[in-house]
């Protein structure tokens, strides 16, 4: 079963993780420091932990462009896979092999794991170490030669997932139960567990105090404002987890997670076991906090997600219980595993349709799964989209750009943060120079808002078209000259 749940992390992480041009926030987390600023100013100066920016500084000495995008992106892919091989160890101790295999595949098949895993980006590394400190903490609380080693590495872990981003502490729940556990049942007197106890939290605490006590000294007023603009909810579009989750695993999904979550919670409720209970807390806090008092939860939900795939898995377990009650131990045993061999394969399956396969990119555009279609989302929405299929010649566009004669000003229909970095112009609809027209936009906006941009493109053709492998436009480049610009019977 390690060998099963490995081997779809692997495929869902690794096929095509080269493809797509960078997307979103990867930008943002690479290493890039101004001129003139030193590595901890520059660490200090972001929103969250330093460890993306401390691997994408390693790897730029191996790849000083950042333009292998396969390169930087393996490392997080990698830590996607690990977490899906030590979640299933940990959750093998505490439940056995079958509830291990449940939990641990709809981690390795969830849109939200696989996107993480296939971008530069923080969350991979917050969800591994955070696994391994549940890991290293259970260890130390069931292993007699783990007893000592095993909650100085949880603890350590723990805080190298916190240094990543502050959704590391929301393990809190399940974390202080093993650690409760493991007070209780360490084979050594009172005074030296509380030792072991206190020096661990103090190397935890140191290695976080390095990093974040400077941090907040010297905490930003645009982080603070960042901060602030989730919390509060601004923008003026819809948050919504659920739709959210749709658009990252598009039929059906929703409802299967929902429906098993719903058995897991019955029969904790019904059992009151206490490891139990610490998971569902382990739910229910970043839960309450996401939800109740967060404006734009936004992909931070993977924070209880991780722990409902335990409840689901439960629920399954439970689901077999209850059928063996009223139908007996071989129709149960048919049904459950018949049901549960459909819904797995037809997850697995969706989720390589999504992430994996790249003929018809969702969900920039509309794409076929067996015989459904997942709907484009809704840019109402607050959309928080990374690790999808995505490829607009980018690189391409740069080098055409920057070896060219231009008037120092560009413009395009994309993001910003996308087009600056390959484009270190002057943005400018007015001036432009060079406009960039990107075909579904990771912005969501095909309209141009400049009538002198709309004008032109509707006269003139590109400067340079790029096609995907089927001949479609997805990209092109356009050069304004400057004078009026004649359209029919208006001149501007």
């Amino acid at each position: 079963m390690t060998i099963i749940v490995t081997l779809i992390a692997a495929w869902l992480r690794l096929i095509n993780l080269g493809y797509s041009d960078y997307q979103g926030d990867e930008i943002k987390a690479l290493f890039l420091p101004a001129e003139g600023q030193s590595i901890s100013e520059f660490l200090l100066d972001q929103r969250k932990g330093p460890i993306q920016f401390i691997i994408t500084g390693i790897l730029k000495f191996f790849n000083p462009e950042y333009d292998n995008q396969l390169l930087m992106r393996l490392p997080f892919a990698i830590a996607g896979i690990l977490t899906v091989l030590f979640f299933y160890k940990l959750i093998k101790i505490h439940f056995g092999r079958k509830i291990a295999f449940y939990a641990s595949f709809f981690i390795a098949t969830n849109g939200f794991f696989i996107a993480f895993s296939r971008i530069v980006q923080y969350q991979s590394f917050v969800i591994l170490f955070a696994v391994l400190a549940l890991y290293f903490f259970t260890l130390a609380s069931t292993q007699k030669k783990w007893t000592y080693m095993g909650i100085y590495l949880g603890f350590i872990f723990w805080a190298l997932s916190i240094l990543s981003h502050y959704d590391g502490v929301f393990i809190a729940p399940f974390a202080f139960y093993l650690i409760y556990k493991w007070y209780l049942q360490a084979p050594t007197g009172l005074k030296e567990r509380r030792n072991h106890l206190m020096y661990s939290m103090l190397l935890s605490g140191a290695v976080l105090a390095t990093f974040y006590i400077p941090f907040v000294i010297s905490i930003s007023a645009s982080t603070m404002s960042y901060w602030q603009g989730r919390l509060a909810g601004t923008g003026g579009k819809i948050s919504s987890s659920r739709y959210l989750f749709s658009v990252y695993q598009p039929i059906y999904v929703i409802h299967i997670y929902i429906g098993l979550t719903l058995l897991g919670i019955a029969e904790t409720a019904i059992r009151k076991n206490l490891l139990k209970l610490s998971i569902m807390f382990w739910f229910l806090l970043p839960f309450t906090f996401f939800e109740l008092i967060v404006g734009i939860p936004g992909t931070h939900i993977f924070n209880y997600i991780l722990p409902v795939t335990i409840i689901m898995a439960m629920g399954i377990d439970f689901g077999e219980e209850i059928i063996k009650k009223f139908l007996g131990w071989l129709a149960a045993k048919i049904l459950v595993g018949f049901g549960v061999s459909i819904v797995f394969i037809f997850i697995f399956l969706q989720s390589t349709a999504v992430f994996v396969d790249h003929t018809r990119e969702y969900p920039w555009e509309p794409e076929f799964f067996l015989v459904w279609e997942f709907p484009k989302p809704v840019p109402n929405f607050h959309l928080s989209m990374f690790g999808f299929p995505y490829f607009r010649h980018w690189e391409a566009i740069s080098e055409i750009v920057n070896s060219t004669e231009h008037n120092g000003y560009y413009s395009t229909n994309e993001r910003s943060s996308i087009s600056r970095y390959y484009i270190p112009l002057k943005k400018s609809s007015d001036a432009a120079g060079y406009y960039i027209y990107i075909v579904s936009p990771q912005s969501f906006t095909d309209l141009i808002s400049s009538d002198r941009v709309r004008i032109w493109t509707e006269n003139y053709k590109p400067v340079m078209e790029f096609t995907d492998a089927e001949g479609r436009t997805i990209s092109q480049i356009y050069y304004l000259t400057p004078g009026p610009l004649i359209n029919l019977d208006n001149e501007y």
